[in-house]
């Protein structure tokens, strides 16, 4: 799909507003979270810590701690490149890293590649439970409001320009909805929402999760999931193929929350309900949604049909939104193609090496983001590429002021769209991790 259209006007050439849907943060367990954690949890805490053991922090020995996770040698090297910079927990270095990217904005989840977990959680990824017991709940949930706490004062350190995700003792919903309830008070932009039936997670349609999700629609705090939640049964992790039946099983894993809040009629009775699912590769959206609207329609659905008025696909077209991580060329083709680029949410999945951020030395050259989002988007309708940079950003996430955002854009010298939206914008020397940036993609979902 080739679009011709005029970007050197001033209008059209305004700066573009860039708002990252994916981007992650990794606090320190002692030099950052220890201090958020209340008196009677420390000792738990610091043995915690203890068995961690030290976080490497050099690149020769964050390599070899990869290669022992059985990490390739290439994806190795990119993620050890890019903990150069302290921007995982330092919001000045933060600042200067979205700065240099152009980016105004960026919806904050944990994980950043930096071996870090949240306390009490060495096996949480991106809020997606995988293992728990009801004897661990208390410090698990403890671990989440140290989280939580620190997320905050880090959103406060640039207001407007962060939206943090805070993570939730999901299987005690009470809890969880004092914690949403304190995470809008101090200035948190949306809930990172587990794959439904994470382990210890009530069913979606617990009679007491129809007040969370009020709580989060009054709030406006979307519900954010981010892709690696595998099944409970999930069996292979340690088999030479069980890499990719996690990739296959972690996406529609994480879907089956757009299924369940759509059928059982969560957003008809929720109408301020968002839900967001993040880093989902591929053009699936428009399937999804006809094989809801078949079933639907399907003879024998009747009694789903007198306990919802409407199609799906209309709830979904309303409440939901894709975290479409480093979006790839053709899937942007087929969101403006296929008519869904409204509900697609960019995201440069800073820090993590398939994204689109790179370290880099050279202040002078070109950077990543900027040739993959010219790579992905040059010469489309330039008010879908608008919307899937950031506009779409700002419907979801309402916290997000425009006003205020595209003054930042104009400080901090963010592309116009004659800068970057091109065909054959390119470095003056390759950037380090391109090979592993998945924003290049041509082959489907994943390469």
């Amino acid at each position: 799909m080739t679009v011709v259209q005029d970007v050197a006007s001033p209008a059209a050439d305004q700066r573009l507003l860039i708002i990252s849907a994916d981007a992650h943060v990794g606090p320190r367990l002692v030099e950052d979270l220890r201090r958020y954690c209340e008196k009677r949890y420390l000792e738990e805490f610091d043995a915690f810590a203890a068995k961690i053991g030290p976080i490497p922090t050099e690149p020769d020995d964050i390599v070899a701690a990869m290669r022992k996770r059985g990490i390739g040698r290439e994806l190795t090297a990119a993620m050890a490149w890019n903990q150069r910079s302290e921007g995982h927990y330092n919001p000045v270095a933060r600042l200067h890293d979205m700065d240099s990217d152009g980016i105004a904005a960026e919806v904050l989840f944990h994980g950043s590649q930096n071996f870090v977990p949240l306390p009490f959680d060495a096996n949480s990824l991106f809020g997606n439970i995988q293992s728990a017991n009801t004897g661990e709940f208390e410090l698990l949930a403890a671990g989440r409001r140290i989280y939580n706490r620190w997320l905050a004062d880090f959103c406060a350190s640039a207001p407007g320009r962060f939206i943090g995700l805070a993570q939730l003792p999901i299987w005690d919903l009470e809890a969880s909805i004092r914690e949403v309830e304190w995470a809008a008070s101090a200035g948190l932009g949306g809930i990172n929402f587990p794959a439904a039936d994470a382990p210890g997670m009530p069913p979606l349609d617990d009679e007491l999760f129809e007040t969370f999700y009020a709580t989060c629609a009054e709030y406006e705090l979307p519900l954010t999931t981010h892709i690696s939640a595998a099944p409970p049964t999930h069996r292979y992790w340690k088999s030479p193929y069980g890499g990719a039946i996690g990739l296959m099983d972690s996406g529609w894993w994480c879907r089956r929350s757009l299924t369940i809040l759509t059928l059982m009629g969560a957003f008809e009775r929720h109408p301020g309900l968002r839900l967001v699912l993040t880093e989902h590769p591929g053009a699936w959206l428009v399937d999804a949604m006809e094989e809801l609207d078949s079933i639907y329609d399907y003879m024998q659905s009747g009694p789903l049909r007198a306990n919802l008025p409407r199609r799906p696909s209309e709830y979904i077209r309303e409440h939901v939104w894709i975290g479409a991580s480093f979006q790839s060329r053709p899937e942007a083709e087929a969101a403006v193609g296929e008519g869904y680029s409204e509900r697609l949410m960019w995201g440069s999945d800073y820090p993590h090496a398939e994204g689109t951020w790179c370290y880099q030395e050279d202040g002078d050259d070109v950077h990543m983001t900027h040739v993959a989002i010219a790579n992905t988007y040059h010469d489309l309708p330039l008010r879908e590429v608008r919307g899937m940079l950031g506009d779409n950003a700002l419907q979801c996430y309402t916290r997000l002021d425009r006003v205020h955002l595209a003054a930042v854009a104009e400080r901090i010298g963010a592309p116009r769209p004659s800068e970057v939206l091109r065909a054959g914008l390119e470095p003056k020397t390759e950037f380090h991790n391109r090979k592993t940036s998945m924003a290049f993609r041509t082959k489907g979902h994943w390469a």
